[in-house]
């Protein structure tokens, strides 16, 4: 290998000569990377238009599901405001009805308790009308007396006599006597 390098000739300017063809090739090594050099900026010069950047290659586009292509197109278009202008329609006109509701269910609950209110009138009244002292005292009035026990007796029904028997003695209301009982009897007049 001396008597090799003894023969190479020597090189100008610093330029390596030509290798002897006799010479076996070296075994390549991989070639290393140069790095990019770095990238000047451009200065814009008024008028001049900027230089235009290469362009990458787009990602390939994958085919969307249809649900998934409506929902893209929906709300990449104008319809969106529409349909959320309706389902703000819709939350108004729910709360609307909902105080509608709400004012029919108060008006109901008022007339449950004044209606409560008058059933606790009227059973009161019915109980003051029940009541055994008022009704001796109105028969006392009337003229009426209690019977001895021994004297109370209990009759029994017949009814295709006691109908006629009772028809027969019916007789018309005196107008000249008057009720003093507070309850009032309508009587009702005979068709003819």
């Amino acid at each position: 290998m001396a008597r090799a390098a003894a023969a190479a000739p020597a090189t100008t300017a610093g330029r390596a000569a030509p290798a002897p063809a006799r010479r076996a090739p070296a075994k390549r090594q991989p070639a290393r990377r140069q790095a990019a050099p770095a990238k000047r900026r451009t200065r814009r010069a008024s008028g001049a238009a900027a230089p235009r950047r290469a362009r990458r290659a787009a990602p390939r586009k994958v085919a969307l599901p249809l649900g998934a292509r409506m929902l893209d197109a929906l709300l990449n278009g104008r319809i969106w405001i529409g349909l959320v202008g309706v389902l703000l329609a819709g939350i108004v006109f729910f709360n609307v009805d909902l105080l509608r509701m709400n004012r029919e269910i108060t008006h109901m609950a008022d007339q449950a308790a004044q209606l409560k209110r008058e059933n606790a009138r009227l059973r009161e009244d019915v109980a003051g009308l029940a009541n055994s002292e008022r009704i001796q005292q109105a028969a006392a009035e009337l003229g009426l007396v209690l019977p001895a026990p021994a004297e109370v007796r209990y009759l029994k029904s017949n009814p295709t006599i006691d109908a006629r028997t009772a028809s027969k003695r019916i007789i018309a209301p005196d107008p000249t006597t008057t009720i003093t009982s507070p309850t009032t009897i309508t009587a009702a007049s005979p068709t003819g």
